[in-house]
């Protein structure tokens, strides 16, 4: 009754599942970076960056406008010209060309570009972060997916398996070669593998759907198992020691070079010490140049104009008070100092992180090797175990010892191959790329 009950079970939660679509590595890939919104809201940060860096280069260009001005009195004036008087307009009209351009503040402005184009930097680095954050989130998914789906198969054929041991088991116990307590374990294994799959199918499922709400998919995804070989897992399980230090420490070289957070904090560290620049610079004189054009009605003759022209250099130091600049200044260079410290802590930690990565992928692809040479030599023990269990040649508790193991050796090669790509893929991130190929170079070097 109960092994009807979970069949049924197992129909009404298959069927509950909406349709079901394959999809490649690469095609989850490109759906996620053309509907994950954090994706997107970094890119119109990256944009507004490029701008606020036009804006900073504005600084250094002339700024030429136009004024007027129009003044009404009432009374009008009246203004004396030797024995007479003359009756002003009660309107006045004054138009002005106006042109100053900054040609030293201290610094400031150069700095404030510098600024502004180091944020750009940072910006495209964060995008860039982002990006392989988003890719790598896909291809993490994708193969737990691969790897669920693959546990899901292990437990279906064992499932298969201990049906047919208790079929093979009544037919023994009405010919008198077992004992009612052998079949009893074998329905035993029967429901544990019953539940077992269970477990792996919600697990499985649950999986995809947290693939498919991740890329923005109102349809489940299937994950299609990308092409592997061998030679992409040898490669790193036969090092020697001596090669494993020349492999670790051509990364740590890579890294320092290429990982993102690195480019990020040694930019960060820039800022600060542009910003500190920038608190010295209220000490130095500016220098501005202000020319200008006007053209005002002599109060007489209407739209009558005369033209006037001014030319200012304008020359400004600053004396008293000097507190605030020199506090703004010490704040600044112990902001500097702080980040250079933070900096420099954060990338012993990456660093750190980094040769940790390598030396994980290293020992999956060690594990890999182990997991495939137990796994042979398990199935050929049990299939001879099996065979001679038909011929009635061991007992009931060898051969269920013998699939315990089998299975063990199953789930086993199945997550170390699957913890390898994950394992690979972590270190290719902290790397700041996505091209297998450098991991490959540098074990030939």
């Amino acid at each position: 009754m109960y092994k009807y009950l979970v069949i049924i079970a197992m129909i009404l939660l298959s069927g509950a599942l909406p349709a079901q679509k394959a999809i490649s590595l690469e095609e989850a890939k490109s759906m996620a970076m053309e509907q994950n919104i954090g994706y997107r809201v970094g890119e119109a940060a990256r944009k507004s960056a490029d701008w606020q860096k036009v804006n900073a280069f504005s600084a250094f260009l002339p700024n030429l406008s136009l004024s007027g001005s129009l003044l009404y009195m009432d009374p009008a004036r009246e203004i004396s010209m030797g024995a007479q008087s003359v009756r002003m307009n009660n309107d006045m009209r004054t138009f002005s060309l106006n042109l100053s351009q900054p040609l030293f503040l201290g610094g400031k402005l150069y700095q404030s570009y510098k600024i502004a184009s180091t944020s750009q930097e940072i910006a495209d680095l964060s995008q860039e972060a982002k990006r392989f954050e988003l890719l790598s989130g896909v291809e993490s998914r994708f193969y737990s997916l691969l790897q669920l789906q693959e546990l899901l198969n292990i437990g279906r054929a064992e499932l298969e398996r201990a049906r047919n041991n208790l079929d093979l088991a009544e037919i023994k116990l009405l010919n008198g070669l077992i004992a009612r307590a052998d079949k009893l374990r074998f329905q035993a294994n029967l429901a544990n593998k019953e539940i077992a799959f269970m477990q792996s199918k919600t697990a499985f499922d649950l999986a995809l759907r947290d693939f498919a709400n991740f890329l923005g998919s109102e349809e489940l995804l299937v994950p299609t198992a990308p092409e592997t070989n061998a030679n992409q897992i040898l490669p790193f399980a036969e090092l020697s020691e001596a090669d494993t230090e020349q492999f670790l420490s051509a990364l740590r070289r890579l890294g320092k070079r290429d990982n993102l957070q690195l480019k990020v904090i040694g930019k960060s560290l820039e800022l600060s010490e542009r910003a500190y620049k920038i608190a010295k610079g209220g000490f130095l004189p500016s220098l501005n140049l202000v020319g200008s054009r006007s053209w005002e009605e002599n109060g007489i003759d209407r739209y009558q104009f005369e033209a006037s022209n001014q030319i200012m250099l304008n020359l400004s130091v600053p004396l008293l008070p000097q507190a605030g600049n020199y506090a703004a200044m010490r704040k600044a260079f112990f902001d500097a100092q702080q980040a250079s410290m933070e900096a420099r802590q954060a990338s012993e930690g990456i660093v750190l992180g980094l040769e940790a990565a390598a030396m994980k992928m290293l020992s999956s692809a060690r594990q890999v090797n182990a997991a495939k040479l137990s796994l042979e030599l398990t199935q050929d023990m049990y299939d001879q175990l099996d065979e001679r269990y038909r011929l009635n040649m061991i007992s009931t508790i060898e051969l269920m010892d013998a699939e315990l193991m089998l299975s063990t050796a199953k789930m086993g090669y199945t997550n170390a191959y699957y913890d390898f790509f994950k394992a690979r893929l972590d270190l290719l991130s902290m790397l700041g790329t996505d091209d297998l190929g450098i991991l490959t170079a540098l074990l030939e070097k």
